[in-house]
């Protein structure tokens, strides 16, 4: 049976294989800036689904 310490240190050569076999690496900052980019986007998708949302009960409570 294998330790905890050979199944990570096998784990770890197998993720940087996989790490080396995937490409090219890319720029840190523009890679956060993209993914930065996407979830502000999602955020403000999000924001104005919710907003058309509570609109019609918005409406509703200022009738009453």
């Amino acid at each position: 049976m294998a330790s905890f310490e050979q199944v990570g240190v096998h784990e770890l050569g197998r993720l940087w294989d996989e790490g080396m076999a995937s490409g090219s690496s890319v720029d840190g900052n523009q890679a956060f800036a993209r993914i930065k980019s996407k979830l502000d986007a999602k955020v403000a998708e999000t924001q104005v689904a919710m907003t058309r949302r509570s609109q019609p009960e918005a409406e509703a409570m200022k009738r009453k």
